[in-house]
């Protein structure tokens, strides 16, 4: 099944690019599984305000919305099917093409390294 994944640096201040953009999944079928796993290499437990959150929105549903992203913990593996780097599991509803938004913004004084991995399931 496919899969995208990155790792990238977040400048303090800072927001990604939609992570489905300019690849072949920045439409999905209805149907479709995603699977989003997320981390933070370096500590991401500031207070509220203060961490690398994320929003992931198929269509106008917002899954996530300034959710904070987990820490990468030395020796947890990031994998498809790591449950503490998993922050969202849907399947695409929308009778035509669905559009899937996934974010990151980086609200701390530093820049950090943000890892993901999208699982996506086979397209109907």
């Amino acid at each position: 099944m496919p899969v995208l994944a990155q790792n990238f640096s977040l400048t303090a201040g800072s927001s990604s690019t939609n992570q489905f953009d300019n690849s072949n999944y920045q439409f999905i079928n209805e149907g479709t599984e995603l699977r989003i796993y997320a981390a933070v290499v370096g500590a991401n437990d500031g207070i509220q305000g203060a961490n690398v959150n994320y929003r992931f929105t198929i269509n106008n549903t917002e899954f996530a919305d300034d959710a904070i992203v987990p820490t990468l913990v030395t020796g947890e593996p990031f994998t498809d099917g790591a449950a503490s780097y998993r922050t969202n599991s849907v399947i695409a509803t929308g009778q035509a093409r669905n559009r899937p938004l996934l974010v990151f913004r980086n609200q701390t004084s530093g820049t950090l390294i943000v890892k993901f991995y999208i699982f996506i399931s086979q397209q109907a």
